[in-house]
């Protein structure tokens, strides 16, 4: 009876360290990446100084930025199976009299575990302009992480894609924080006063007696963004975003905006919720689900080998 206990102990207890090593060596991996069917909002908000162009004026502005971004299964790269996804963004931003700021679209190919850029992959681009992207747009080398960080992130510094220089720069851990009960990492990325567009503009703009001239439109920004470890999902973002045009004698001219835009309450609630889901089903399977699995087959197989020595031990007449 002793044996048949013994071997059933012995049994439980390399079948649950077995299933504890695959949730975490087999199951983890699989499910640690992200589904093609994405589709996520995101509004931020904040006061501003704004250039307007029809009145050649600046304005202080309440501005509304409404980011969109959504998974394209229309592409080639974008297998049901497949280690590839691509997002379609598209960020409106507004004023309080709903006049249209600025316009962006974005698709990238990223891959679904790392959140890293593609290049080699077709139909990329990212555009300031309505209608179809020009062979400029195509050619923009998209690089770094986008709109998500890794599973798993590490209290590292990453590459993040920047849509107005269009290139990544890095996004530096800054350490850990709290939001909505939740704990994160916090990245911020300081992008200097850069150039990224020559453009003619009217000569008062810049200083300027010349009816025309041409100027340099730069750009600068300090991005704030509260990230999820687990799952890698910012719950939070904010931008202090600074744009301004230089004339031929390099002094400022026009700052034509000086925002700073924050993700709205609702925005925060809702990723907050998104990354607690996500985070709770990741660690079940990846630590908590094997670590509980691993200790309890160590107990039944240490229980099953102890009741098979004591079994065997000689019996003495009296």
């Amino acid at each position: 009876m002793r044996r048949v206990a013994s071997l059933v102990l012995v049994g439980l207890g390399i079948f649950s360290l077995a299933l504890g090593a695959v949730l975490r060596f087999y199951v983890y991996p699989e499910l640690a990446v992200v589904p093609l069917d994405q589709k996520t909002e995101s509004v931020a908000e904040g006061a501003a100084k704004v250039f307007y162009p029809k009145d050649l004026v600046v304005k202080d502005a309440r501005l509304t930025a409404t980011r969109k971004v959504e998974s394209n299964l229309t592409v080639p790269e974008a297998k049901v199976d497949g280690d590839v996804m691509v997002w379609d963004q598209g960020l409106v931003v507004t004023d309080s009299e709903n006049q249209l700021i600025s316009a962006l679209k974005h698709r990238v190919c990223l891959d679904r575990r790392t959140n890293m850029a593609l290049q080699q992959c077709t139909q990329q681009y990212v555009t300031d302009a309505e209608g179809d992207p020009t062979a400029a747009d195509k050619a923009v080398h998209q690089e770094g992480l986008n709109y998500k960080f890794p599973f798993d992130t590490q209290a590292q510094d990453y590459e993040y894609f920047d849509t107005t220089l269009r290139k990544a720069t890095t996004a530096r851990y800054e350490g850990t924080d709290e939001v909505g009960g939740l704990e994160v990492y916090k990245f911020v990325q300081k992008i200097p006063s850069t150039k990224f567009r020559d453009q003619e503009v009217p000569g008062q703009l810049v200083n300027s007696t010349e009816a025309s001239v041409k100027a340099e439109r730069r750009y600068q920004n300090t991005r704030t963004m509260w990230v999820e470890p687990v799952s890698g999902i910012i719950v939070k973002g904010s931008e202090q975003q600074r744009q301004a045009l230089f004339g031929p004698d390099g002094k400022e001219g026009t700052v034509l905006l000086d925002a700073t835009l924050t993700f709205n309450e609702q925005t925060v609630r809702e990723s907050v919720e998104r990354a607690s889901e996500a985070r709770g089903k990741l660690t079940l399977i990846s630590s908590t689900g094997p670590i509980v699995l691993l200790s309890v087959g160590l107990v039944l197989l240490l229980a099953g080998i102890l009741v098979g020595v004591l079994g065997r031990r000689p019996r003495h007449v009296a």
